[in-house]
């Protein structure tokens, strides 16, 4: 007898072109996972409501089947980009943006501006959150480095980083936005999934038709690896594969970079970059939902998932070091976010960059004083209800946008 071990297993998914359609067995991607619930398959239990004078009773019957997943896992280049791609119900922009002397005659640089002689940048397509990288600059300092885009004007491009100062123009240059880019948009982009939970011990696998991935948790702690927990519902179509048809997925494709860490990430609130951060997350919710419904003979599966408008909510916790923002969760002060993970490696580095251009605070909590050594801590919420649509002319028009340099 061979019994199923923790953790002898797999799970791949892959988007269907339609509702009621499953995916084919080819081409699925692998997902990276450290543990979470797994494939969920309920159904309900119609008790039986007859009085028996024998004081027993009588088996009730199977009512409506509902189905749910939901995983834990870590964030590497490209790991989870298409279900980053379904919760965002949009799609990746994959055409990288260029403008060279051609766009803009010629450009100098301040400690932290490129300016440009002619051309807007906001009229070329850069946005303020975007990651971008000059090369072809008389300063080989200033060239193939990741540089975060922090404010636009008709001339200006204002970033995070410190460049070389040079007020003489460059006109063999280029500035590029690389990799791909998501923000929302319309019309929404519903996505289907076929998800399989695959046991090798039992060779055997769970199998779930028309799942939508409705929700995401990203996660930041001391010392740790960026994770990055998905899940989501299913109308409740679920299979249990025998060994010759297990597993149903041929060959998924698997994420090949190590996990993003902590401690080489950036993130920037309201304009300056974090020292004190001791935790972090920031969650996408869709708000799926599979409705209850009956009228054919054999419906026990909702006819579908259905979602609702996206709501993003973050925490923070950070070293307690002035009332500063507090003040401004008073004063109800719009405040954003970056988020910037790097792969090590030598510049210019592969990367994930996450903005939330438009929240105010929810609240701002410090920790209890106390007889203990250590800093007091200051906890930062940010409810869905506070984060909201950048209508400036130089956003991407987003709640939250997403870049990277994974294929």
């Amino acid at each position: 007898m061979v019994y199923q071990s923790q953790s002898a297993g797999l799970v791949a998914y892959k988007v269907q072109s339609g509702l009621g359609t499953q995916a084919s067995a080819l081409s699925a991607n692998l997902l990276r996972i450290a543990g979470g619930n797994g494939i969920r398959v309920s159904k309900a239990a119609t008790e039986s409501a007859e009085v028996r004078n024998d004081g027993l009773s009588t088996r009730g019957r199977h009512g409506s089947q509902k189905s749910s997943s939901a995983y834990n896992g870590e964030m590497s280049l490209g790991s989870h980009d298409p279900i980053i791609e379904a919760l965002m119900r949009s799609t990746w922009d994959s055409v990288a943006l260029t403008k060279t002397q051609a766009d803009f005659t010629s450009l100098t640089t301040g400690a932290n501006t490129i300016v440009l002689a002619s051309g807007s940048p906001i009229a070329m397509g850069f946005r303020v959150g975007d990651i971008i990288r000059p090369t072809g600059l008389t300063d080989a300092a200033n060239n193939g480095k990741n540089l975060r885009i922090t404010a636009l004007s008709a001339t200006t491009i204002t970033v995070a980083e410190t460049l070389v100062v040079n007020a003489v123009a460059d006109t063999t240059c280029s500035i590029a936005r690389p990799g791909k880019r998501l923000i929302n948009t319309v019309p929404l982009v519903k996505r289907y999934f076929t998800i399989e939970e695959y046991e090798s011990d039992i060779d055997q696998s769970t199998v779930l038709t028309d799942f939508v991935w409705g929700t995401g948790k990203l996660s930041m702690a001391t010392d740790g690896l960026i994770r990055f927990d998905p899940g989501g519902v299913g109308t409740g179509q679920a299979q249990a594969l025998t060994t010759a048809s297990s597993p149903y997925f041929t060959s998924p494709t698997g994420p090949v970079d190590v996990p993003f860490s902590v401690v080489d990430a950036t993130i920037r609130l309201n304009g300056a970059d974090l020292v004190e951060l001791t935790s972090f997350d920031l969650s996408l919710d869709i708000q799926p939902n599979a409705p209850v419904t009956f009228g054919s003979g054999s419906q026990k599966y909702s006819p579908d998932v259905f979602t609702g408008p996206l709501k993003v909510n973050m925490n923070l916790t950070m070293l307690r070091k002035s009332l500063a923002i507090f003040s401004d969760f008073l004063a109800e002060t719009p405040y954003s976010l970056n988020i910037l993970a790097v792969d090590n490696m030598s510049e210019p580095k592969d990367f994930m960059s996450i903005t939330v251009p438009n929240f105010t605070l929810g609240g701002v909590d410090p920790s209890a004083l106390s007889k203990q050594g250590g800093g007091r801590t200051q906890t930062i919420a940010v409810p869905a209800a506070l984060i909201g649509l950048d209508t400036s002319a130089t956003g991407n028009g987003s709640m939250i946008s997403f870049q990277t340099t994974a294929p």
